[in-house]
């Protein structure tokens, strides 16, 4: 693996930190977290950008990008907003990739022009009130009646499902076989009769809401079944491990805009009759933090290079996205008691940060989940050649 950035991955993320750093300022986050109002101008400048086609098919519009490219957008957007994060890349790198990689040449050609375009976003309904890292264990169902599926059932936490176009839904179609094989991924529009979507109030990418929706009757379209019926859990768990990877690159994002505040402070904060830096015990908070970072970086890319050669990842995405996230959290931590007093203040971004690092340790699986797959995989590997961590272990 070559850790150097390309040239061309260097001028990219350049030009992202620049364009962010001019239509996403901290003072301008803060404005439309505080009112929780999505601002859609600047998602169209993303979408001018090239963002919402990064890393989908060319010929409905997308832009070939490898996952280290894929990763740099991530921490760019992650660095300047949650609230651009959770509209942006579930639409792009979870459903658009799900759409591209499963779905009908119908579904393909209706859709991702318009998420290429910035003109279609979409949520994903996986988690219910009372099955989250369970997913084998969901209720919502959709049953078939001719040509329509009718879909009853409740998703929670779903992110931006009020501002979405269409809602990639994990629904059970099947109960007479195992829990895990009778699930089907279905697209239903928000727009649909009898969806009803309530939003929730949380801590933090505020202008992007968490959503309950009710489905009660609803009905679509068989042909909105994204490839085949029954093979839903299949097509989630394939999409699974480059969430958990792109995970760590948003923690990757956060951790990196603590340390540029913490360390700008640092510098210009005098007590004592010197900069703060100059005091050692700064100095070796923002020493850790820089090593946070670190770790939390290369992590992701090491596995972000595996997932783009093709190679086994799923430990892998799951160790990224425990230690980057955990990374994340310590690096703001350590940021918070850099500025004292000041982190506190709305004024000053690193509450923010503080606030939007912590679910990185919950979505996407939590990380004592994660944990239990990293452990089974080391259970099912006998062969040394086969498990490049058992050396290390032993």
């Amino acid at each position: 693996m070559d850790f150097a950035l390309t040239e061309e991955q260097q001028n990219y993320r350049t030009r992202l930190r620049a364009f962010f750093d001019e239509v996403a300022s901290p003072a301008v986050v803060e404005e439309f977290d505080r009112i929780e109002i999505f601002p859609d101008e600047i998602y169209s400048k993303m979408a001018d950008l090239g963002l919402t086609r990064l890393g989908l098919p060319e010929e409905f519009g997308g832009t070939r990008a490898d996952e280290i490219t894929l990763c740099l957008a991530i921490e760019e957007v992650a660095r300047a907003s949650a609230s651009l994060l959770y509209t942006w890349m579930p639409t792009v790198t979870f459903c658009g990739r799900g759409i591209a990689r499963f779905g009908t040449a119908e579904q393909k050609e209706r859709l991702l022009r318009g998420i290429c375009s910035g003109q279609i976003r979409m949520a994903m309904g996986l988690t219910e009130p009372r099955t989250g890292s369970d997913l084998s264990s969901l209720s919502t169902s959709a049953v078939r009646d001719g040509d329509e599926l009718v879909i009853d059932g409740h998703k929670t936490f779903t992110t931006g499902a009020d501002t979405a176009d269409y809602i990639l839904t994990l629904v059970r179609t099947e109960t007479n076989t195992s829990p895990s094989r009778g699930l089907t991924m279905v697209l239903i529009p928000r727009h649909a009769v009898g969806v009803d979507i309530t939003t929730k109030r949380k801590l933090s990418g505020q202008a992007t809401h968490a959503c309950d929706v009710h489905f009660t009757g609803v009905r679509v379209p068989v042909a909105n079944v994204l490839g085949t019926s029954g093979d839903g859990f299949r097509q989630i768990l394939s999409l699974l491990d480059g969430e958990r990877i792109y995970v760590g690159a948003e923690s990757a994002g956060i951790a990196q805009a603590a340390l540029d505040m913490a360390n700008d402070y640092a510098h210009t904060r005098v007590q004592f009759g010197k900069p703060i830096v100059e005091h050692q015990a700064v100095a070796h908070l923002l020493a850790n933090m820089a090593m946070d970072v670190r770790i939390a970086r290369l992590t992701t890319w090491e596995a972000a290079w595996r997932l783009e050669n093709g190679l086994p990842c799923s430990a892998e995405a799951s160790m990224t996205k425990v230690i980057a996230s955990e990374a994340a959290t310590r690096c703001v931590s350590n940021g918070m008691q850099v500025l004292g007093g000041y982190s506190y203040i709305t004024e000053y971004a690193m509450e923010r940060y503080w606030r939007e690092v912590k679910l990185n340790e919950i979505a996407g699986g939590t990380n004592q989940i994660q944990r239990n797959i990293i452990a089974r995989h080391l259970s099912a590997m006998q062969d040394l050649a086969d498990n490049p961590w058992r050396s290390a272990l032993s």
